[in-house]
């Protein structure tokens, strides 16, 4: 069994300087996909760790290199409340990859969040990369949103939706605009 810790038992166990040492390591390791996820850092300085730090309701799982505890070689950002369970970063190191941590690390996210299907979204180029463990689990493409954090990708969710109710995702505004067309096609011909 990998050794997954959680940020949050190092709330008051440690100085403040250590703590907020060992967050900023667990960020740096996905501080590269501010290229996709332009707010990635401010969400996760401003949002995500307070909320770790101060609630119960977000949680920051994170495994060390075993042949060095300075490296953090995997992390996962969670939240849950009344309306999701959610996986909102995943990331394990490229070198790292292949070696069951992914696995374990997400194995403990859905035990802290308390479903098997948790609410998980990636950019559509990365679903070759998310394939095995999203067929391993059985989570279900539910929702495509196009232009949600940038202009390059289309973003996939599974297990569950980003959008509100009263918000219509772009392949349900198209299905309409289909449906309009064809209706009005349709009315031409009678």
């Amino acid at each position: 069994m990998k050794n997954i810790e959680s940020l949050k038992n190092y709330v008051g166990n440690v100085t403040e300087e250590d703590f907020m040492i060992l967050a900023t390591k667990i960020y740096m390791i996905t501080d590269f996909i501010c290229d996709d996820y332009p707010k990635h850092k401010e969400w996760y300085f401003t949002k995500q760790l307070p909320a770790t730090i101060n609630g119960d309701e977000r949680n920051i799982l994170f495994v060390r290199n075993p042949e060095d505890d300075d490296e953090i070689i995997s992390m996962a950002c969670l939240k849950r409340d009344e309306e999701e369970q959610k996986i909102c970063t995943l990331y394990v190191s490229d070198k790292c990859r292949g070696l069951g941590i992914g696995t374990a690390i997400v194995e403990e996210s859905m035990r802290w969040l308390g479903t098997t299907k948790p609410l998980i979204t990636l950019a559509d180029y990365k679903l070759e990369m998310f394939r095995p463990i999203i067929n391993k689990y059985g989570w279900e493409l539910t929702e495509i949103v196009s232009g949600l954090y940038n202009d390059r990708a289309q973003e996939l969710c599974f297990n569950g939706t980003l959008t509100k109710n009263n918000e219509e995702t772009l392949e349900q505004q198209l299905h309409k605009k289909l449906v309009r067309v064809l209706k009005n096609r349709y009315d031409h011909i009678k």
